[in-house]
């Protein structure tokens, strides 16, 4: 991957939530505590878009499901370089930023609707909300959706960090 497509990478992501506000289809973002009162009062459900590895590792709001919208694939460097940076970090005391020379790849998952679809039984209409860590993937795939027909699709806005699990609504799986 170029450095190019990276910086374009992260800027899409960056400036996101911006975009998806303009050109939102979805029926609109919630909050924490908007969510939980539609799961226990209208059968909503939550899809957690994140990899399955920050779903599994860094925790997930209680009774979500986890359907990626993105696949998250690192190309490691060399191991003679990660044993350097080792030793530097030793040496300095200090952690290093290693993103650059790890390389995350974000592959979209084309499974995405039909696996939402399997989990509300093709009922289109079934509100669904969707969380990420902080609302940009979210609104991303909330707007997949409601371009693929689904009629009641809700964005988590502040994410499962900086809304869910700030919110101190239950959540586990860390």
């Amino acid at each position: 991957m170029t450095k190019k497509f990276l910086i374009a990478l992260i800027a899409f992501f960056a400036i996101g939530s911006h975009i998806y506000a303009q050109e939102a289809e979805y029926s609109d973002d919630i909050d924490a505590k908007e969510a939980a009162e539609m799961v226990k009062d209208e059968g909503a459900v939550i899809i957690d878009v994140r990899d399955p590895r920050e779903f599994l590792y860094a925790g997930h709001a209680v009774g979500s499901v986890n359907v990626p919208i993105f696949f998250v694939r690192i190309d490691l460097p060399p191991v003679e370089t990660r044993v350097k940076v080792a030793q530097l970090e030793k040496r300095k005391e200090k952690a290093i930023h290693v993103k650059k020379s790890y390389r995350p790849m974000m592959d979209e998952n084309r499974d995405f609707v039909e696996d939402v679809k399997r989990v509300v039984g093709s009922n289109l209409q079934r509100p669904v909300i969707l969380i990420c860590r902080s609302g940009e993937r979210s609104a991303y795939a909330a707007d997949k959706l409601a371009k693929n027909g689904f009629e009641n699709v809700y964005n988590i806005e502040g994410g499962f960090l900086f809304d869910w699990k700030a919110s101190g609504m239950p959540w586990g799986g860390e």
